[in-house]
Order: structure tokens, then sequence, then C-alpha cells
């Protein structure tokens, strides 16, 4: 006949095994096996601790029928020969007996280390004494109870190091170490669900490696992936204990700071930027880093986890076009761009249905106002928002590689067939301005340039804007590709000169036809000497080079007559006229649209 107690252990098993199969926490079944143990063995109360990835201490998991006062004497034991029971048993790796609890009424103890699978000591078991002190001998269970007890925390212990390791997977980026972007996420929910107040503001940081493509490209991706470490590791130094840092993917990393408003986000921003710039050694390349960062703080700029992601990742390309690499949600550019956002899903379908239209602004020679080329540029006739400029969805273009294509796809079939149509005695050049990264090799001109030699027209008609901004990043590929454009007729242009990122050995290196002068300098030309002393020194600039002077945005008489002295020869702006539709260039040509 079966002993009783050994049917009250099997049953114990049979439960705490069924718990681990339907996956339930680990504290949760220790809990149930110490409930079942201490009434079993009553008046003896169980606890169950567990020995720290340290190795130094304890803390305790769960327990059942401990007496008042040993459970908070348990919170957090050391790991000697020195502390009470539960702590020299795991360090003697032996049996220790004692007393704990409350002064004036202790409880007597027992504590054996328990081990986990492999062997290792992972914890311990404690008993007490739940009948009054002193007692007469330490506490025990019966052995079969006691071996069962420590194969289900050994068991249930793997359990929960497996449950670990998974989470870890779907938590953890391998590479650096960092959370991945499903942690952060889920983080910046819990953070801002807690409750967020002027009082108690979080920033969101996003940040993006500029050029880093290129190391891959070039030194290979495991040079690319140490690297990565690299920034992870000085991202995590550069910031507070409490930031919680993460890797988003690819190059784009994350990081939340509780407590920072805008100011000391952008001061956070400050420490990644510089704990970024000097260069990582690795295999014998000198490597420097440039980030570019965008900031959202919440309450300040956004209340919604999901929008306030959005607004950080916006700032950041943003940031890009900034000298600093810094940029802020609260610039009313990314305000901007945050209303309109969602047009990037848009922009395919527009290419398609001919909601994207080309407008034609009239660039005039100061000298006599006469019509003398035309700057196509994009309009999008958008069902529910109106007429957008580029301004409010080049952006999203840029950003996406296949759509930057499609995009200039269209442009530049659009631009032939405008210069095709006109009538011989309207024939003049227009411009159009494409991004930087779509023209890696020659195919983006293949098409525009079988149309036109089909139709036989020139290809001095056809003037290719570049941004300065584009200049201090632009790959070798494209300049080979604009030397060989050029070659065959094709001018280039370069547009925004002045807005802040100058790089006058590309200017020297590049064969560029004109210059045009950024609007914000011109703007204020009649009001700021120090505009027009800045404008005589590019014209200089441009004579010792060969290459044509156009300013941009020109509204008023005070800024032609200035700019005419100056020697610049062309320019384009309101005071010239309104953008004009196809139909409207051949009679603007005929008819001259300046003011001598």
């Amino acid at each position: 006949m079966t002993h009783p107690l050994t049917q009250d252990v099997i049953a114990l098993q049979r439960d705490a095994l069924q718990a681990l199969a339907d996956g339930d926490p680990l504290d949760v079944i220790l809990h149930s096996v110490a409930q079942t143990a201490s009434r079993l063995a009553a008046p003896v109360g169980v606890a169950f601790l567990r020995l720290d990835e340290s190795g130094a201490s304890l803390s305790l998991i769960t327990q059942s029928g401990l007496p008042d006062g040993v459970p908070a004497a348990l919170g957090t034991i050391r790991v000697s020969p020195a502390s009470l029971p539960p702590g020299v048993a795991v360090f003697t790796n032996a049996p220790a007996a004692g007393a704990i609890g409350p002064e004036d009424a202790p409880a007597a103890i027992a504590a054996e280390p328990l081990t986990d699978d492999d062997g290792r000591i992972a914890g311990a078991l404690v008993l007490a004494d739940a009948s009054g002190w002193p007692p007469s001998l330490p506490p025990s269970l019966p052995e079969d109870l006691r071996r069962s007890m420590a194969q289900i925390f050994a068991v249930a212990l793997r359990r929960d190091q497996r449950d670990r390791e998974v989470q870890d997977l779907i938590y953890r980026d391998p590479l650096t170490g960092l959370p991945n972007r499903r942690h952060f996420e889920e983080r910046l929910r819990q953070i801002i669900a807690r409750g967020i107040g002027p009082a108690a503001p979080v920033s969101v940081l996003f940040m993006d490696l500029d050029e880093f493509k290129k190391v891959n490209d070039t030194l290979g991706h495991d040079v690319g992936d140490l690297l990565l470490a690299i920034v992870g590791s000085r991202l995590r130094r550069a910031l507070s204990t409490d930031a919680f840092v993460a890797r988003l993917g690819g190059d784009e990393f994350a990081a939340i700071v509780t407590g920072a408003d805008a100011g000391a986000a952008l001061t956070a921003a400050g420490r990644i930027a510089t704990a970024l710039k000097e260069p990582a050694m690795l295999r014998g390349y000198r490597l420097p880093i440039y980030c570019s960062i965008g900031i959202a703080t919440c309450p300040d700029h956004e209340s919604d986890p999901t929008l306030l992601k959005r607004l950080a990742d916006m700032a950041m390309y943003y940031a890009k076009q900034s000298a600093t690499g810094i940029a802020s949600a609260a610039t009313p550019e990314v305000r901007r761009a945050m209303s309109i956002s969602a047009v990037e899903f848009d922009i395919p379908a527009a290419l398609q249905s001919d909601q994207i239209g080309l407008v034609f602004q009239p660039r005039v020679a100061l000298a006599t106002g006469q019509v003398v080329a035309f700057e196509a540029l994009a309009r999008w006739h958008h069902p529910t928002l109106g007429i957008l400029a580029p301004s409010h969805f080049i952006p999203w273009v840029e950003r996406r590689p296949d759509l930057a294509l499609k995009y200039t796809e269209w442009l530049l079939k659009s631009l032939a067939e405008t210069l095709i149509r006109l009538p011989p005695d309207a024939l003049v050049p227009i411009s159009v301005n494409i991004p930087v990264a779509v023209m890696q090799s020659d195919a983006i001109f293949t098409p525009i340039l079988a149309r036109m030699a089909e139709a036989g027209l020139p290809l001095s008609l056809l003037r290719i804007e570049i941004v300065e901004r584009a200049l201090t990043r632009m790959p070798a590929e494209v300049e080979a590709v604009v030397e060989r454009m050029v070659g065959l007729g094709i001018t280039f242009e370069l547009d925004d000169f002045g807005s802040g990122e100058a790089n006058l050995g590309a200017l020297v290196r590049l064969p560029f036809a004109a210059i045009k002068i950024a609007g914000e300098i011109v703007r204020t030309v009649a009001d700021e000497a120090r505009c027009e002393r800045l404008i005589d020194g590019v014209a200089r600039f441009a004579e010792t080079f060969g290459v044509s002077l156009c300013a941009e945005h020109v509204e008023s008489q005070a800024q032609l007559d200035i700019l005419r002295r100056l020697g610049v020869e062309q320019g384009q702006g309101f005071l010239f006229g309104q953008a004009v539709s196809a139909g409207g260039i051949a009679p603007a040509v005929r008819a001259g649209a300046g003011r001598e």
C-alpha cells in the first residue's frame, strides 16, 4: 500500500508539471509548491530564494507559512560565511541553520542550497519553524517531499531561463546588446501610460548614422557591424544611466530620456554628438562617425507615443540638413511636415493619376528683364489637402530610394515632353532639381537622352540643379555621372548656395555652369549689409571660375537694384511674375516677363 504522503508528493509533482506546461510564471509555480509543502509539513513555513547573476546575493521568490518578520528578513541575503543561514548554505554548499526575524520573536530556520539542471547552485530552500521560540530542532521536511521540491525548482528554473532567452531574442539586438525596436516601442508606451506632464517630461531622440552605407560597401559588413557596436557602446556612455537606449535596425538608434524637457534633450543630443565625434579605429581604418539626431518631447510636442516617434523621425530628417546635425520637433518645418506626413503613402498613386504636375517659374536676365530660362517646379493637386508645394512632399520622396527613382523618372519624362512641345521661337533652357541619390549611374538619364535625341533637341536645353547641402556627402559615383553628362551637353547648376553647408572644394571640382544664391540671402540683401558683401564675394568667386550667377526669390525693386549693381546676371522670383503652366512658357518668352 502506498503511503499517503507519497500520494501527496505525486500530486504536487503532477500539478507543478502541468503549471509548467501551461506556461505559468516561475513565482506562481513555486508559490503553489510552497503552499502545498507548508500544509503537508505544518507548522513548517517554506520559502524559495534565487541567486542573482553575480552570485553575490539571494532574493526571495515566494514563501508560504513563514512567521511574521521572516519574509522581510529574507528579502535580500548576502552570500557569505558570516551571513544569515541561506547565505551561509549557498556559500558553503551545505545545509545551515540558525535564527532569523525580529529580536523579540526570532524564528528557527534551516536552509539548503538548490541547484539548476547543470548542478550549479542557483538558489536556496528555506524552512522556518512557526511553532515558536526556542525550537527543539531545526525545521525539516520528509525526504521525498524535499527532493521533489528541489527537482521542481530546477525544472522551473530551466523553463524560466529558456523563457528569458526567448524574451532576449524578442527584445534585444544581438549585435549591440541594446534593446531592439519592439522593446523600445513597448517601453515608450509604458512610460507615457504612467503619466507625463510639464513637471515630468520625457524626450525621444532618433539617431541615424550618416554615410554608413558607404562603410558597408567599401570596407565590408563585418567592419560595419563593429562600427555599430562601437556606436551602441558610446551612446550608453553618453547618456545617463536611466536613459533607455535602443537600436531600431540598420544604422538607426533611439533613446528615451525621462525627466528631460526640450532643452535638456538638446543638451543630451550634444553629448551624443561629442561622444561619436572621435573617429573609430577599426582594422587599420580611422573611421569618422557622423550622426543626425531628431528630438521630440512629451508633452510639449506630442503626447501620443506613435506620433511622438514620427515627430522625432521627421526631426532627424531635417537634422541632416542642419549644420549641427541636430533638429527639434519644435521647428516650424517639422511641424508642417507632420501635418501632412500621410501624403508619403499617396505619392505613387499620385504620379500614376496625374495629380502631380509641373509649373514653370521664369528666370530673367537682370540687365534686360527678358525671360531666358525657366525652373520646373512640381505641384501636387491633392484630393483632400489641396495644392502642395515640393517642400511638402519631396522630403518623403528623397527618404525612399524606390520612390525617389519613380519620381525622378516621371520628372525627367515630363520635362522632356514639355521641351518637345515648345515652338522653336520659345525654346529656352529649363532646369529641374533632382535627388542626388538617384544619380548613382547614367541609367536615370538614359530615357530623356534618347527622347531628346529623337526630337532633335540639344541637351543644352536641359539643366539639372543640385542643392548645396548634397555636396557635403556626394558619392564619387555621382560626381563621375555629372562629369559624363556634362560631356554630353547637359548643364548642371548649384542650387541654394549659401544655405549653410558650402563645400568650396566640391564646387571647384564639379563642372557647374551656374550658381543660384539661396533665397534667404537674397530676401535680406536690401536690409543687411553683410548679405550684400556676401553676394559680392560670391559674384567675384563666380567670375573667377567662369560660372554665371542667379539670385532666387527676388521680390522687390530694391533687391533687384542691388543685384544688378553686384553683377548678378539672372534672377527669379515673384518680382518677375508667378510660375506658369506649360502653355504659358511661349507667351512669357515672347513678351518678356522682367523689368528693365
